[in-house]
Formats: C-alpha cells, structure tokens, sequence
C-alpha cells in the first residue's frame, strides 16, 4: 500500500535522531500518519464529487471583502474625530465600511497591543462581537448595517518607550437572512440572538 522508500524515510530520520524503541514508535505512526494522509484525500476527492441534477445548475457564492475607514472619535460616534488623545478622554472607535447590497458587517475578534517591539496582542472582543473586558470596552454597538463602534470609557496604555496602542480587528460581510442583519446580542454574562 505504501512505498517502502517512504516509510523508510521515516524510519531513518528516527534512527538517526531517536532511540531504537522510539524508531520503531515512529515508524508505527508514520504508517498511521500516512494512512490519514490517504484517507484525507480520498475524503476529499469524494466529497468534491457532487452530482447536479439535470437541467440544473451550481451557484459559487462569493462573500465581498469589507472596504472599511477606520477612525478614533471623542466620547462617542459623532465626537470630535482624534488623531491622539490622553489617557482621561472616553474614545469610540468606528469602523464604517462601503455598502455591499445583500449583506451586512460583522466586526468580530478584536485585540490591543502596545506598539513596541515583542508585544502581544490582548483579546478585548470574542468572535461575537463581545468584550472580553467589560471594565474597559463595551460590545461592538452598530449604528447600520454597515457601520459599527466600540466605546472605551477608560482608554488604555501598555508599558513601554512608546505610547500608542494598536488595535485590530476582523471586519467581514455576511449574507443577509431573511432581509435583517442577524447579529448576535451580548450580554454580560451569555448570548443571545437578535435581528438588528
């Protein structure tokens, strides 16, 4: 079933770098990892394999890419837009992305890192559109279908030579259903669903 060269691929990379009872463990496992390799395709080669009824007809369904402006305001959504701030202004980030007919934002997974070198990003939003830290940023709130803001009460600041933050989250556009954008409602403690 196998190719002895590939099995004995693996086998010599173990021998060479694992004891002799690991070689043999790996040798095992390589003919397992193989035999999920196959498997894989074959599963993949299948499921492709789909029929279409005669005289009918396969639609490809593209989801667009969100174009999106991103912009820092004042104290809320029609707040004196900033290009810097201090650590006592409340700010609202929004994002507002070009109208796609049919589909609706979702802005999800969002993270803040400090802009020095070797810093890591800190979730503050969910795949939901939830926060994380409810003590410093409140859920994303959209004002349409294509514009969306997350208020921050107390701005933050890491440690460090500099003092910007970075934030960055992921802005996609959904099918519409049933002519509503279906978001998502947060919580403080669960979720629930509700058309908006």
């Amino acid at each position: 079933m196998f190719s002895p060269e590939a099995i004995d691929l693996v086998t010599s990379f173990a021998t060479r770098h694992c004891s002799p009872f690991d070689g043999a463990r790996i040798r095992h496992s390589a003919v397992t990892v193989i035999m999920r390799v196959l498997l894989g395709i074959l599963f993949f080669g299948l499921s492709l394999g789909v029929k279409v009824p005669d005289g009918g007809s396969v639609t490809k369904v593209h989801e667009p890419e969100a174009e999106c402006q991103f912009s820092v305001h004042k104290d809320g959504p029609n707040g004196e837009e900033l290009s810097g701030t201090s650590l006592n202004t409340q700010l609202y980030y929004k994002i507002k992305c070009k109208p796609t007919k049919g589909f609706c934002l979702k802005v999800s997974n969002c993270t803040v890192s400090g802009e020095g070198p070797g810093q890591k990003p800190y979730d503050i939003i969910d795949e939901n559109g939830c926060t994380t830290e409810p003590s410093l940023f409140e859920h994303v709130s959209y004002e349409d279908d294509f514009t969306a803001g997350i208020y921050n009460p107390l701005p933050i600041r890491f440690r460090g030579s500099s003092s910007g933050v970075q934030l960055f989250c992921s802005t996609t556009l959904f099918p519409r259903m049933g002519g509503a954008c279906s978001r998502k409602l947060c919580t403080w403690n669960e979720y629930t669903t509700e058309q908006s």
